[in-house]
């Protein structure tokens, strides 16, 4: 349980710097528009990435059992 509770608040302090300080401070005045889309993308790749890896583990501990 606690390799998930790190992870979610890896997630959560990801984005928090992602969209507190990097977009609006680094990215929006240097790319404009198309800057905050890629950073919304690539933070929401991230996640999907992260919520992936603790699925599969889940699933592994799931059929060790068997």
């Amino acid at each position: 349980m606690t390799n998930i509770a790190i992870r979610i608040v890896g997630i959560g302090l990801l984005h928090s710097f992602l969209y507190g300080y990097l977009v609006p401070f680094v990215i929006y005045p240097r790319f404009g528009r198309h800057g905050i889309t890629f950073a919304v993308v690539v933070a929401i790749l991230i996640s999907i990435g992260i919520m992936a890896t603790l699925w599969l583990g889940k699933n592994k501990k799931e059929n060790k059992g068997e």
